[in-house]
């Protein structure tokens, strides 16, 4: 088994490209050679000051760019790199930027629970840039746990110390190895920045394959927004 390490957080578009492109990579190398893999998510804050309700999209992003017209280019750039992975971003459908500490603690339970973490941040990354829905809202939060069996008292639980204590462990991690943006996906001793393609990919876990032992820790490359 080989572990992914990969930073991440749940309002950057390339998080969710990357994260789409890792996953076919990963089924063609377990396809070619039989090895398994596991993605482990770590939490990252793009917008650690971001109020705990979240904010209006246009305003914040209107600030951020300096322009809504801007921002508007910068969309419809990732709308056009997720296609061919076959990512609808709907950003016409999405009201607010939310704060994402409470998502992080979602995707900690779901990876204590069921080592589900990654898929939790998959469905958390869709519900956000496709769904257009407010995943700093801890009903939306609740409903997704729920949809992912955690169960029902998904909105309780994320209050749970040791939740909060994971995301800060990730966070002071990012800290420390001087990580400004995401996704990160470091492989061994590489780190290879941005949403990188299936093919690059799938030679990177294969060379990874061949040179490390079973249980290796691999994570992967930085693209800021």
């Amino acid at each position: 088994m080989i572990t992914l390490d990969v930073f991440s957080d749940l309002i950057c578009p390339w998080c969710y490209i990357g994260g789409r492109r890792l996953d076919k990579a990963v089924v063609t190398v377990k396809e070619r050679t039989g090895e398994e893999f596991h993605i482990r998510h770590h939490a990252f804050e793009l917008n650690p000051e971001m109020p705990l309700s979240g904010m209006d999209r246009r305003a914040y992003r209107s600030g951020k760019f300096g322009s809504w017209e801007r921002s508007r280019e910068l969309d419809a750039g990732t709308v056009s790199a997720g296609r061919d992975d076959g990512i609808v971003f709907d950003y016409e459908a999405i009201a607010r930027t939310p704060n994402t500490r409470a998502g992080h603690r979602l995707i900690a339970l779901a990876e204590q629970e069921a080592q589900q973490g990654w898929a939790m941040a998959g469905r958390l990354l869709a519900a956000y840039f496709s769904g257009g829905q407010d995943i700093g809202d801890t009903a939306v939060l609740a409903r997704v746990g729920q949809e992912m069996g955690l169960g029902d008292d998904v909105a309780a639980r994320l209050a749970d110390p040791a939740l909060e204590s994971a995301v800060q462990e990730d966070l002071k991690l990012a800290e420390h190895l001087g990580l400004r943006g995401v996704p990160v996906l470091i492989v061994g001793d590489k780190a290879i920045s941005g949403a990188v393609g299936a093919d690059a990919l799938v030679e990177l876990l294969e060379r990874r394959t061949t040179e490390a032992p079973s249980g290796a820790a691999c994570e992967n490359g930085v693209c800021s927004l």
